[in-house]
């Protein structure tokens, strides 16, 4: 049987910056935590690790652990880290990178979030409170993100 997500949200952004840069800021602690929404915090259960199977927790800043889900990375491959989740929520988070057509100065960078709410007064309170603010949070975080790739690094 086909599983149907209710929520969907997509976010895209070219990033004036080669795969490798990206895929360190993607990855490694210090730059991730620079472009991340302090809206969440995303943590390592274990070490931080994006290796298939590693697993992570998310809870929203100033919740405790009232909403928390627990992540766990499906697939990993260069330029791809798949998570899927459960917990307040379910479903799957995909976060893409590749080279722009001919540009290898350039990185298409493309994050999908599918998920339905595991409790049941979330469908209600979600579409007039947390759906609009995660939406317009998604695109700050990749505004961030983009100006995090592009700094220039001292040689």
């Amino acid at each position: 049987m086909e599983h149907q997500y209710t929520h969907l949200q997509e976010e895209f952004v070219i990033v004036n910056a080669p795969l490798a840069r990206v895929e360190a800021v993607m990855t490694e602690r210090p730059l991730m935590m620079r472009w991340m929404s302090p809206a969440v915090r995303f943590e390592p259960l274990e070490t931080w690790s994006f290796e298939q199977g590693a697993r992570w927790r998310l809870t929203l800043t100033g919740l405790g652990r009232a909403l928390e889900a627990h992540y766990v990375v499906f697939d990993r491959k260069p330029g791809l880290v798949l998570w899927a989740f459960t917990g307040f929520w379910e479903g799957f988070d995909a976060w893409h990178w590749r080279p722009l057509h001919e540009h290898a100065d350039q990185t298409l960078i493309h994050n999908r979030i599918e998920y339905n709410l595991s409790i049941p007064i979330l469908d209600v309170l979600w579409p007039a409170t947390v759906g609009p603010l995660m939406g317009w949070d998604a695109k700050v975080q990749m505004r961030r993100l983009k100006s995090v790739c592009e700094e220039h690094k001292p040689a």
